[in-house]
């Protein structure tokens, strides 16, 4: 029966009434904590210095391990994350900040790794990576599930499904440059993204990717990033960190 109804709602969207449909049922089977109550949440940013340099080349502009130790890892590195965006902040002024070992390129680093991070995971927790509802879209059975495609401005889009709706990749069609790979796990509200690749410059390859993946934490009710890793392949440069203690600010 759950073949026979899924059949019915995805394999035979022939009407623009009905692959409008088909969309609607796949955007609700994804956790989107924005489009429910949540307004923002704030997190300490835990990263351990020692442990990163042993899995990424060190350039020696982030300062030796003394510095690093006595100077870097004792900052209180936060990050509040909106609807719209993820702002870091090591809590210090500009100058406090200049004054650090290289002008403070070790905490830039690092707040960019979580900024970049967090902002892709909004794509996803925005429902971003699917078409809006009003998108014109074609919904078809496809090898892998299911195979949705649609117009962004002159380009054309495909994005496809595991037989349990969960988006596997987003392409433009005809490209093997174009594209990103996703993985997605059922949770409490709907499908979390677990991992998100992209090819570095726009060119998907093995070597030049960049794998962001998450586990997940409940705060509030709501299901946020926890530990986050970061694999930029062409650098040979991983970053791993935690969000702790955690805190949401809903809307009434």
């Amino acid at each position: 029966m759950l073949a026979f109804s899924l059949c019915a709602a995805f394999c035979h969207a022939q009407t623009a009434v009905s692959d409008t449909t088909a969309l609607k049922k796949i955007r609700a089977k994804y956790d989107a904590p924005f489009e429910r109550n949540l307004q923002s949440f704030s997190c300490a940013v835990e990263f351990n210095w020692k442990q990163h340099f042993t899995e990424a080349v060190r350039l020696g502009d982030e300062g030796t391990d003394e510095e690093i130790a006595k100077l870097i890892q004792p900052i209180g590195t936060r990050v509040i994350v909106t609807r719209q965006n993820a702002a870091v902040s090591s809590g210090m002024t500009d100058d406090e900040e200049k004054k650090l070992p290289h002008g403070g390129m070790a905490e830039g680093l690092l707040e960019h790794a979580v900024q970049f991070s967090l902002n892709s995971w909004l794509v996803a927790s925005n429902n971003a990576l699917l078409p809006p509802e009003s998108t014109p879209v074609h919904v078809e059975a496809s090898a892998s599930g299911y195979k949705v495609e649609f117009k962004v401005q002159t380009f054309d889009v495909e994005l496809m499904f595991a037989p349990d709706m969960s988006l596997q990749s987003e392409a433009e069609k005809g490209s093997a440059s174009d594209r990103r790979e996703t993985d997605f796990h059922p949770g409490p509200q709907g499908f979390l993204m677990t991992s998100y690749r992209l090819g570095e410059d726009g060119d998907f390859k093995p070597g030049n990717r960049i794998i962001l993946t998450y586990t997940y934490q409940s705060v509030g009710g709501f299901q946020l990033p926890e530990q986050v890793s970061i694999n930029r392949e062409s650098h040979h440069e991983v970053w791993h960190y935690k969000l702790t203690g955690c805190t949401v600010q809903t809307t009434k």
